[in-house]
C-alpha cells in the first residue's frame, strides 16, 4: 500500500518534469538562437555574442536543464522498476495519478504567471543574472510572451498525458468489470 502513495507522489512529479524537458528541447520553434541554445544544453558552444550576464545565466540555466534531463531519467527508472514488482496495482495508480496531475495542472493554471515566473527565478537562481536588459539577444529571443506560450503549451502538455493515464486506469476497470458480469 505504500508503493502505491510513493508512485502516487512520483508520478505527477515525473509528467511534469519530463514536460517541460520534452518542451525545451522541441526543435518546432524556428530561430537559430534556440536552436544553438538546445545544442548548447546539449554539450555544444554557444555561436552567438551574448553579454556577461546572459553568459552567467545560460551557464545557471544548462545546470538546471542537465539536472532536470538527470532527474527525468532517474524518475522514470525508478517508476518503471516500482511497477515491474507491483502489476496489481498498476492501473488504480495510473487513474490516480492522472487525477493528481490534472489537478495540479488546473491550479497551476489559475497562479498568475508573472509572479510564478518570478518566483521560480528567484527560487532556482542564486544570483540576479536572470533579471536581463530588454535589448539583450536573450531578452529579444525570448521574451514574456516566449515564456507564457511555453507555460500554456506545458499546461496543455501535461493534462494531455493524465488524461491518457486516466483513461488506460479505466478501461482495465471497464474491462475488469465487465469480465466479471460475463463469467
Amino acid at each position: 500500500m505504500k508503493i502505491k502513495y510513493f508512485l502516487l507522489f512520483l508520478i505527477p512529479i515525473f509528467i511534469i518534469l519530463f514536460n517541460i524537458n520534452a518542451l525545451i528541447f522541441n526543435y518546432n520553434y524556428e530561430n537559430d538562437v534556440h536552436h544553438n541554445l538546445i545544442d548548447f544544453f546539449n554539450g555544444k558552444e554557444l555561436k552567438f555574442d551574448y553579454t556577461e550576464r546572459e553568459l552567467i545565466h545560460l551557464y545557471d540555466v544548462n545546470l538546471l536543464v542537465n539536472l532536470l534531463r538527470i532527474t527525468v531519467y532517474i524518475l522514470a527508472s525508478l517508476i518503471l522498476l516500482i511497477l515491474l514488482f507491483n502489476k496489481e496495482k498498476i492501473f488504480d495508480v495510473l487513474l490516480m495519478s492522472g487525477l493528481i496531475t490534472i489537478g495540479i495542472a488546473l491550479i497551476l493554471s489559475l497562479i498568475n504567471f508573472n509572479a510564478l515566473f518570478i518566483k521560480f527565478h528567484e527560487t532556482l537562481f542564486t544570483n540576479n543574472y536572470w533579471m536581463l536588459s530588454s535589448d539583450t539577444l536573450l531578452i529579444k529571443t525570448y521574451p514574456i510572451e516566449f515564456f507564457i506560450s511555453f507555460f500554456k503549451r506545458l499546461i496543455l502538455n501535461i493534462i494531455i498525458v493524465s488524461l491518457i493515464l486516466i483513461g488506460v486506469g479505466l478501461l482495465k476497470n471497464v474491462h475488469t468489470q465487465y469480465k466479471s458480469c460475463n463469467s
